[in-house]
């Protein structure tokens, strides 16, 4: 570091001297002046540069990035739905879809909480609208509350894709929760009732000495009962 010093020192003194120098000279003498400020940084830059005359030490660079100070920080839009439901059914049933709200914050929150009208892909309104059993929520910290939607299919048809949301809303910004219904052709669980008759048998089969038919009344003294 001193080395480094000394030398700035020096090549600062010879450029003054230089200069003092050219300043009183003629137009002559200027040619000499340059090529001898020339070779004294010549001189006193080979402690700091090597044979092909790039520099021996590296100078770091900086990379700016959105975590630097120096620049603006990326905005971070929020979600268009912070939740997202997706429930099959069939026509003819009655829907309920329940979602629970819940107060992370440090204070009381008041939620007021809504639905839009249910549409197809078409943008079409469904002939079936979902209503929820709740307006709205007051929390306390930590706290939370179920909501329940409901949706009845009595005149549904099967075979048709509807979507809606659900609106949480605190002050001036709408948290939605999307909700996708998809009406299904599905008969459910089908079952196959069996002959009667068999039911009626005195022995079922060798394995279990199983008898269907409940037991008589014992009679006591003659008498039945």
């Amino acid at each position: 570091m001193e080395r480094n010093n000394t030398a700035t020192g020096n090549l600062q003194q010879m450029i003054t001297d230089n200069f003092q120098q050219l300043t009183g000279a003629s137009l002559a003498s200027f040619k000499p002046l340059l090529d001898t400020m020339l070779d004294n940084l010549t001189v006193l830059s080979r402690p700091f540069v090597n044979e092909e005359g790039a520099p021996k030490f590296t100078i770091p660079q900086l990379k700016l990035g959105a975590s630097d100070d120096c620049c603006a920080p990326q905005e971070t839009c929020p979600p268009h739905c912070i939740a997202s439901i997706t429930t099959n059914a069939m026509a003819g049933e009655r829907v309920m879809v329940p979602f629970t709200i819940k107060n992370n914050c440090s204070v009381v929150k008041t939620y007021r909480v809504g639905v839009r009208e249910l549409q197809d892909r078409d943008g079409q309104l469904a002939t079936m609208q979902p209503y929820l059993n709740k307006n709205s929520v007051v929390l306390q910290p930590g706290a939370s509350e179920r909501v329940v939607m409901s949706i009845d299919l009595a005149n549904a048809s099967a075979g048709k894709t509807y979507t809606t949301e659900i609106v949480i809303r605190e002050k001036a910004y709408n948290q939605n929760i999307c909700f996708t219904l998809n009406l299904v052709d599905d008969g459910g669980t089908i079952v196959y009732p069996q002959d009667e008759k068999k039911y009626s048998r005195r022995w079922q089969s060798w394995k279990s000495h199983f008898y269907c038919e409940p037991k008589k009344a014992a009679t006591v003294a003659g008498r039945e009962g």
